[in-house]
């Protein structure tokens, strides 16, 4: 979702009905469980969560999301279609993510230092290991 401000123009920043800032973004990312890993991407960014599409895992999983070798930890709170949400159990203050989050709240242009997820070369992760 993309938020309107007064003049018209298009905003990348939305708030959660929690109080968080939400950010668009597309960030791909691997989703790593005990049995598996799986590419997603993430659109939806705060410093307490993320929706991410491309991966589906059950109410109540919980994961790694990895990115350019960092790994945050996470929960799926809720799951739809094709999209979960997924809280973090420790707010974003450092890696990948929060590079990102803090680039589109600022205004700032990190094209270059994280790839797009459609631009993404396939990785192999398993459990435990980063791969690259």
């Amino acid at each position: 979702m993309v938020g309107h401000n007064p003049a018209g123009k298009e905003s990348h920043v939305m708030q959660a009905k929690r109080g968080r800032v939400r950010v668009a973004v597309d960030v791909p990312v691997t989703i790593t469980t005990v049995l598996d890993s799986i590419e997603a991407t993430v659109i939806n960014l705060s410093e307490a969560g993320a929706q991410v599409t491309g991966a589906i895992l059950p109410k109540g999983t919980d994961f790694q999301l990895d990115c350019e070798g960092h790994t945050t930890f996470a929960k799926v709170m809720w799951v739809e279609h094709d999209r979960m949400g997924v809280r973090f159990p420790y707010a974003l203050t450092e890696g990948p993510l929060h590079d990102a989050l803090q680039a589109k709240q600022t205004g700032r242009d990190l094209r270059g230092s994280l790839p797009l997820a459609a631009a993404r070369r396939p990785t192999f992760a398993h459990f435990g290991r980063n791969l690259r």
